[in-house]
């Protein structure tokens, strides 16, 4: 049976005038408080809600100019990043504004610590840096390590009269006089950096069940419309504010059977798509749900009109990290996913090409691709659907087609071939993998989605996923609502989180109660787990109304669970009992009782528990005689199912003493309070304060009495 959280609360009334110490619960504890010992039970802290004010960060001091700061936005949905650190902003202002204009991640830097600053958070973005030369040995001594750096461009005016210590970076890319220079050879190596490389992923259990969910929730589940576009044309333009006339011809111009056009134009979309499938970012692959059905529908519904070949090779070329290669190595046979719309060639010289030119990054080795594919997977050619001419060799996939990594041999220096062969879905290992979210087909993906996420302990992940779909509009279903926010009442829970969790719990019930009767079975666990939220907070009045609808409809059930039923009692006797509603708290107990006697033999340690509960109430009302009827009948259950030395045995010992040095019936009190001395002395050592405390409290009785002679055989020195 559950228990509340509940706070503690003296077993004494206020007019009680002796001194002896409470009764004392066993539930849940070891040890007994100590100055005033109390019926001990789960408190949580008390939030404080006056510390709930976000603190803000401290931020560094700027000494830049006003123009300076707009360039001071961190990119979303770039994958590089273009940083210049330069003495004089005025003197460069016309180079400034084109690389404002033609790089959408520019970032302008005139003090080298806040150059620093910026440069140590960046994890995964490329970066290409511009250099004055009077900044360049410090650093690049610093940061040339760094993964994500591509490429140094110093511009100087003769002023680095020895280069020759240049040499030994392979990153710098050249030393320009002028601005213009830097500009074009940026250019060209930002197109092969941005072009070429599609994010990879070794596959395990999690990523393909991830994978496969993510799939079916973007192309298959979302309900996308008109707004759909709307907002996240209204997100480009935020994100690519040089890029408005591609985005407004975007608006204007597109329909889905363009999606391919549009895709192959690499243009704001090409990029954004990507940055959202490297880094998993479920919203904004969200926003673009839209694109990339279209996309994915264009190439079912295009293959589907064509005779193709049974089976056929195809290759990429592109770059990876040496690290990325060794993981390669270490998974042959294992699954890859290209996690991309992605895009091969039949012509194995042009793949190579991109492969070789890949090496010109040195942190980079070129690879060839070679991936043997047949009519069991959906493609299509680019041929006259592509944005540029000259297309016919290109195939393009849907996304997240996965392979099997086969024979990896390396073929020049630092050119590796790595043979794939495609998986189908009819893979019986992907099938296995996929069994445990397969069984209840009766639940929408992102549910499944969200429960995993949960499942594997990815709370963050979960909460992303929820808050997205209910800001993006995209749930409309009420018991769809429903589930979200409670789901999100669930994970806040789990992080401790109360106020945030009782809020998405309201909002949860409310959204049940327009769409379902108030017996519902279905409302059960909201109230159930809103009636366990409201304990914790202390609003009494509130969990004790929702206990009572989840109890109506336990009740009312088609098959009638006794323990459920029990369980609800007993939260709400524990309300009654904190508000000293003993008649109905005692009343609450009793059906608790009868109710668990109808599952349980009559000798189960959770019926001890409640005979404990109906014996302290009766203590405090100063019925000692049915207090102690009570906490016999708990300690007869006790000593059956625990051992000799259990402490629970100690402290209902010390309790029956309690009420019978209340009863004026000291030689029993003696009894019993010897017994919770030597049981916890067995259980604890001599020196643990529970023995002290029993130990005082037997003293003391031994002084009021003048009985010393222990019964029982017990030792008592």
């Amino acid at each position: 049976m559950g228990s509340a959280c509940c706070k503690s609360y003296s077993l004494f009334s206020q007019n009680r005038s002796d001194v002896l110490p409470s009764l004392v619960s066993y539930i849940k504890t070891d040890s007994l408080q100590r100055n005033y010992p109390q019926i001990i039970r789960d408190v949580p802290n008390k939030i404080n809600t006056d510390k709930l004010t976000s603190t803000s960060i401290k931020s560094i001091k700027q000494e830049s100019s006003d123009r300076l700061l707009q360039y001071r936005k961190p990119p979303i949905i770039e994958n590089s990043i273009v940083i210049w650190l330069t003495t004089n902003i005025d003197k460069n202002q016309n180079s400034i504004d084109q690389f404002r204009h033609n790089f959408n991640s520019f970032q302008l830097f005139i003090n080298i610590d806040e150059f620093f600053s910026f440069i140590i958070h960046i994890k995964e973005e490329k970066l290409f840096l511009i250099l004055s030369d009077i900044y360049a040995k410090k650093v690049i001594s610093c940061i040339y390590q760094m993964s994500q750096l591509m490429g140094i461009y110093i511009i100087s005016n003769d002023r680095l009269k020895d280069q020759s210590w240049i040499k030994q970076y392979e990153k710098i890319k050249g030393i320009f006089t002028n601005i213009e220079s830097i500009y074009k050879k940026l250019k060209y190596h930002l197109h092969l950096s941005e072009s070429d490389n599609i994010p990879i992923e070794i596959l395990n259990s999690s990523s393909i069940i991830i994978q496969y969910l993510l799939k079916k929730i973007l192309l298959y589940e979302i309900d996308y419309n008109e707004k759909s576009k709307r907002d996240f044309i209204n997100f480009t333009r935020e994100q690519y504010r040089n890029k408005l006339n591609v985005i407004n011809e975007f608006e204007e111009d597109y329909i889905s059977s363009r999606a391919i056009w549009w895709y192959t134009r690499k243009c704001f979309l090409y990029f954004a798509i990507d940055k959202a499938f490297r880094k998993q970012n479920i919203e904004l692959l969200i926003k673009m749900g839209f694109f990339l059905r279209d996309v994915h529908q264009q190439i079912n519904q295009l293959y589907n009109k064509i005779d193709n070949e049974n089976e056929m090779i195809v290759y990429r070329g592109q770059g990876i990290l040496e690290h990325e290669l060794e993981i390669f190595k270490n998974h042959k046979n294992g699954f890859i996913s290209f996690n991309n719309f992605l895009w091969t060639n039949i012509d194995r010289q042009i793949s190579l090409s991109i492969a070789r030119s890949a090496t010109n990054n040195p942190n980079l080795f070129g690879i060839l691709f070679r991936m043997k594919i047949n009519s069991s997977i959906k493609y299509i050619s680019l041929e006259n659907l592509s944005y540029y001419l000259n297309s016919e060799n290109e195939i393009l996939f849907s996304i997240y087609t996965i392979f099997r990594i086969g024979k990896i041999k390396q073929i020049e220096d630092k050119i590796w071939q790595i043979n794939l062969i495609l998986v189908n879905d009819d893979n019986q290992q992907l099938k296995d993998y996929l069994q445990s979210i397969k069984y209840n087909e009766e639940q929408t993906s992102w549910q499944q989605l969200g429960f995993y996420f949960i499942q594997i302990n990815q709370l963050d992940k979960a909460e992303e996923l929820y808050k997205i779909l209910l800001e993006s509009n995209s749930i409309n279903n009420s018991k769809q609502l429903t589930i979200l926010n409670e789901q999100l009442k669930f994970i806040y829970n789990k992080k401790n989180n109360l106020i945030d969790s009782t809020l998405y719990f309201k909002t949860s019930l409310k959204n049940s109660s327009n769409d379902l009767l108030q017996n519902d079975s279905s409302l059960y666990s909201k109230y159930f787990n809103n009636g366990i939220r409201f304990h914790k907070e202390n609003n009494l009045f509130e969990a004790i109304q929702n206990f009572k609808c989840a109890l109506n409809i336990a009740l009312h059930a088609s098959e009638i669970d006794y323990l459920q039923i029990a369980s609800l009692y007993y939260h709400i006797a524990e309300i009654y009992n904190e508000k000293e509603i003993f008649i109905q708290a005692v009343e609450n107990y009793q059906s608790a009782l009868e109710n668990e006697l109808k599952h349980f033999p009559r000798q189960y340690l959770s019926i001890a528990k409640i005979y404990n509960k109906i014996g302290e109430i009766f203590y405090q009302i100063e019925d000692y005689t049915k207090a102690f009827s009570y906490y016999e009948k708990s300690i007869k259950i006790q000593k059956k199912f625990l051992s000799p030395n259990n402490s629970i045995l100690a402290i209902t010992n010390y309790n029956i003493a309690i009420i019978f040095n209340d009863l004026q019936q000291y030689k029993k009190a003696i009894e019993y309070a010897s017994q919770a001395v030597n049981i916890a002395r067995h259980s604890f050592g001599s020196n643990h304060e529970d023995v002290r405390l029993y130990k005082d409290y037997l003293d003391e009785l031994r002084k009021k009495t003048f009985i010393g002679v222990i019964p029982n055989g017990s030792v008592y020195e």
